[in-house]
């Protein structure tokens, strides 16, 4: 009697032990939601690529503004959070650095991401006292997704 109580016992737990590693390859195979992933461009004509990896932002910013040439790109760093997300751009040579802060959200045009911004630009250090204000730029901006014709 024992002998069957035992082999019942560990035949359950085995079970038990498939079921639990089942689940938990289903978990693993179910990949997140990554609604930043992609080509956008915002209402003044820049583009960004995000990559997203887990919740970590990385690609290029590319600037249609200011005085870097147009083709070039600016790698960029960020978080995303949901449906919330920043990043930031080093415009590397030219002596400024953005940050973008927002969330996205959907219109009768489709989805777009609204953001906040804040650009500075560097100052002299003697004229950092009477500039350093002077030297932040905000602003917000809207990014929706890149058609592929654009």
């Amino acid at each position: 009697m024992f002998k069957k109580i035992v082999t019942g016992f560990a035949c359950a737990l085995a079970l038990c032990l498939w079921a639990s590693a089942e689940a938990q390859t289903d978990e693993a195979v179910t990949e997140p939601v990554k609604l930043f992933e992609g080509q956008w461009i915002n209402d003044r004509n820049s583009a960004v690529q995000l990559i997203e990896t887990e919740g970590v932002l990385s690609g290029y910013y590319q600037t249609a503004l200011g005085q870097p040439d147009k083709s070039k790109r600016f790698p960029l760093t960020g978080f995303a959070e949901g449906d919330q997300i920043t990043f930031t751009v080093n415009f590397k040579g030219y002596g400024s650095m953005t940050s973008w802060t927002g969330q996205m959200s959907e219109d009768e045009k489709g989805p777009y991401i609204r953001t906040l911004w804040n650009l500075t630009r560097d100052v002299e250090d003697e004229n950092e006292a009477d500039d350093m204000w002077n030297s932040i730029t905000s602003g917000a901006s809207d990014f929706r997704p890149m058609k592929a014709e654009e």
